[in-house]
């Protein structure tokens, strides 16, 4: 318990580290920011004008979009600011850099996701919040369903995380795994951004168990919506599910890292 604690704290102060180091371009960042969050409205506007052209697809009415929109935004802010350097996993292993963070005496999962942090998923969170907060408004929101949108973002940022670990990790398998990465990664992200109620029967079941984009968008915002304690149960065993899947196969994959190491000796 108190290795996990130290953990966390040592998470919390790269962070801390990495936000600092990126808000010292002040104008730069913040325009990072407000710039994120602008061009996410494109897809809430796409989507709603969608629902209003074909009208309710699956008991989904526009509002549920943008509460979908601010679900998916936050999930991605999350995991893209605070732990993008699992994106850069590929890199660090293609490079022989991964060399240095098994010599770190930190854990090697924290050290990796906490080495690279993206002021521009700083937008997304913000975008996802405000929408969030639309949608509570417009739904005269009670207390408890506040209460489940916490748990549910929560829940949703831990499988986001799960699933980059796994996706990203592709790297140590593949001489381009980065490439390999993104193509894998629209896979799991790109149905999280679809109206929810277009996933019905076998494809609801592919997208919920057997890759898990629904956990992070439209199982919460239907779990929220309807006031459903089954599916915040879902989304949780989804998440444990998952985040234990993900720790076992980055352990498993790390046996296999060979080093890449591109020393040489000068002229």
């Amino acid at each position: 318990m108190n290795n996990l604690i130290h953990e966390l704290k040592f998470a919390l102060y790269a962070t801390k580290k990495n936000i600092q180091n990126n808000t010292e371009l002040r104008t730069s960042f913040i325009m990072n920011v407000v710039g994120m969050a602008i061009n996410n409205c494109s897809l809430i506007i796409i989507w709603v004008y969608f629902v209003k052209s074909v009208g309710v697809i699956g008991g989904w009415a526009a509002l549920d979009i943008i509460a979908l929109q601010g679900f998916t935004a936050v999930t991605f802010g999350i995991t893209f600011s605070a732990f993008f350097g699992v994106v850069h996993l590929p890199e660090y292993i293609s490079s022989g850099a991964f060399d240095r963070f098994l010599l770190s005496p930190k854990n090697l999962i924290v050290r990796v996701a906490t080495a690279k942090f993206r002021s521009s998923a700083v937008g997304d969170i913000v975008f996802g919040l405000i929408c969030l907060g639309i949608y509570a408004v417009a739904i005269h929101a009670n207390v408890y369903q506040i209460l489940f949108t916490s748990i549910l973002i929560l829940a949703g940022s831990m499988v986001f995380f799960a699933m980059a670990l796994i996706i990203h990790g592709v790297g140590f398998f593949f001489v381009d795994g980065g490439v390999v990465a993104r193509g894998i990664f629209e896979l799991f992200f790109t149905p999280a951004l679809f109206h929810g109620g277009a996933f019905q029967g076998v494809m609801r079941f592919v997208f919920t168990f057997i890759v898990p984009s629904l956990a992070i968008g439209t199982l919460p915002v239907e779990s929220v919506r309807d006031f459903s304690v089954e599916k915040l149960l879902l989304v949780t065993i989804l998440t444990i599910v998952w985040f234990l899947i993900s720790l076992k196969a980055f352990a498993w994959s790390v046996r296999h890292y060979e080093s890449a190491n591109f020393m040489t000796f000068g002229n």
